[in-house]
Order: C-alpha cells, then sequence, then structure tokens
C-alpha cells in the first residue's frame, strides 16, 4: 500500500519538474517527505528542483540525504557530482561522479555510463 502512494507522489512530482513546474513540485516533494521521511526519492527529487532554481548549495544537501538514506543511490551520486561541479568543486564533482560510474557499471547501465565517463572529462579538464 505505501509503496504505491510513494510511486504515484513520484509520479506526480516528475510530471512536475518535466513541466518546469519546480515550486509546484517542491509542495508535493514536502507531502512525501511528511508521510514518508525516510524515503530517499523525495530528497532526490528536492536536489533536482533546487538544481534548477539554481540553489546548487541546497541541492548538494539534498542528494546527500537521500544517499544516506540509499547509499547505493546511483543517480543521486550523480547529480550530487554535477551540483559540486556548478559550485567549482571539482575534487567532490570527481569523487562522485567516479562513485555514480562504479555503480552504473554494476548494473550495466551504459548510457548512463557514457554520461558518466563525458562528465569526468570535462570535469578534469576544467580542474587543471
Amino acid at each position: 500500500m505505501n509503496e504505491s502512494i510513494i510511486v504515484e507522489y513520484c509520479q506526480i512530482i516528475k510530471n512536475k519538474i518535466s513541466q518546469a513546474r519546480f515550486q509546484s513540485a517542491m509542495r508535493n516533494i514536502d507531502k512525501l517527505l511528511y508521510n514518508f521521511p525516510a524515503n530517499p526519492f523525495g530528497y532526490y527529487y528536492r536536489g533536482v528542483c533546487e538544481f534548477a532554481l539554481e540553489r546548487y548549495d541546497k541541492s548538494v544537501n539534498s542528494y546527500l540525504t537521500a544517499i544516506k538514506l540509499n547509499p547505493a543511490f546511483d543517480k543521486a551520486y550523480f547529480n550530487l557530482g554535477i551540483s559540486y561541479y556548478c559550485l567549482n568543486k571539482y575534487d567532490n564533482a570527481l569523487i562522485n561522479i567516479g562513485k555514480a560510474l562504479v555503480l552504473f557499471s554494476k548494473k550495466r547501465e551504459l548510457d548512463n555510463k557514457k554520461r558518466c565517463i563525458e562528465a569526468l572529462k570535462i570535469i578534469e579538464s576544467e580542474r587543471r
């Protein structure tokens, strides 16, 4: 029962994010986290919204919480790395995208693995 409610919330949130309705998505995220405070997806989607609103410090905090709740959350590591990159924290960006790369590789997600490799190349070239 709870799982289906979480899936419903996440679908609503994803739809609002895809429509760039970030404030509205945040209200739904708040409801999700109020009812399911240990659900990592709420924090992940909060990070997505904060990033889209260019509040990179807040997105970092949200992704870190999602990862704390689910240490194998590959997409959260990737997005955390990108948020660090936007904050010019290149070492942290490389570390977290590297973790995402390992997790995506284990799951054989080739497209996401390629995204990680490209991001690592870009960040490494800018770090010099």
